[in-house]
């Protein structure tokens, strides 16, 4: 069987290649692990083509590398045995935004950069937990990887804010699960039995994640960052276990370094949200109650006070 002509009834002379320039930017990521020869590239529109891409690299024993961004730097996307990689970039739809159940469904090539401008246009009193990464890493991807994201302290990882998906299994069935397997609705992954699990953090060994539903959070109008610094490493673990307890942050991370001498002190970068003014002030006022029980610390101050060139 022709391989490359069996991909191209499937999806399109225009979106399948096997041309070595463009078989080299698949065989790699921007990580220090070697490449490995792709064999052929593939971009699937639906997940009926998925299914069927399955299906014929299934019956042909050629492997199946799926692929969102490629932004990562353990080798995750680099297909280790040649094969097929199929690059999910052109499903790419939002599918719906449900402002009431607050969770949006989407396809497996959605950016997070642009799930976050659809946001801020159709409903800017909403907002999902955008990680530390390029705008072009997919949203799927990420969920998949157990990633973090700028609300993970308060509501947890990517994963944990899945409510279901779409997968397209090896044998090329295709189900759904969580309340989506039972109706049209798909906001939540219960009661039903916990079987995404199945799916996050296997990096589609086990399935092919084509759409997913992920829980969105009230959008905050007031942001603001704060920042307490210490000379007490010892005190690190309690002041972070005191931070978080009071459950109020929308986002907390630490900095530290020897060099410039401004810098050699424990920065507890807080990220404070609030719907009302009050509401901010009354949790700059709790923070500072907490981290002033710890020796050698400064008061909490706004983040452009630290120093000039912030």
């Amino acid at each position: 069987m022709d391989t490359y002509q069996a991909l191209c009834d499937i999806v399109g002379e225009k979106f399948v290649s096997n041309q070595p320039e463009e078989l080299f930017i698949y065989s790699r990521d921007s990580g220090a692990q070697p490449p490995r020869k792709v064999d052929y590239v593939v971009m699937p529109a639906s997940t009926e083509e998925v299914r069927r891409i399955v299906v014929l690299a299934g019956r042909s024993g050629i492997p199946l590398t799926p692929l969102g961004g490629g932004f990562t730097l353990s080798a995750l996307v680099v297909p280790h045995k040649g094969g097929i990689v199929m690059d999910m970039k052109r499903m790419d739809r939002i599918i719906e935004v449900d402002p009431i159940n607050r969770y949006v469904l989407l396809e497996a090539g959605v950016s997070q950069a642009a799930l976050k401008a659809y946001l801020e246009k159709h409903h800017p009193d909403l907002q999902h937990s955008t990680p530390e990464a390029p705008p072009t890493v997919t949203v799927v991807g990420n969920a998949l990887i157990q990633g973090h994201g700028h609300i993970s302290p308060r509501y947890g990882i990517n994963s944990d804010m899945i409510n279901g998906m779409e997968v397209v299994l090896p044998t090329g069935e295709v189900c759904r699960i969580g309340s989506s397997s039972l109706s049209d609705v798909w906001f939540s992954p219960g009661p039903l039995p916990d079987l995404p699990g199945l799916f996050i953090g296997w990096y589609g060994t086990t399935g092919i994640v084509t759409r997913l539903a992920l829980k969105l959070y009230p959008r905050p109008r007031y942001r603001e960052v704060v920042v307490f610094s210490s000379d007490d490493i010892d005190a690190i673990p309690e002041a972070i276990a005191q931070i978080t307890a009071l459950d109020l942050l929308e986002d907390f991370f630490l900095i530290t370094q020897e060099k410039p001498d401004w810098m050699n002190h424990v920065f507890y970068v807080l990220i404070l949200a609030a719907h009302f003014e009050e509401e901010m002030a009354l949790k700059k006022k709790l923070y500072c109650q907490v981290l002033k029980q710890f020796k050698g610390g400064n008061t909490m101050k706004p983040v452009d006070d630290l120093h000039p060139s912030l």
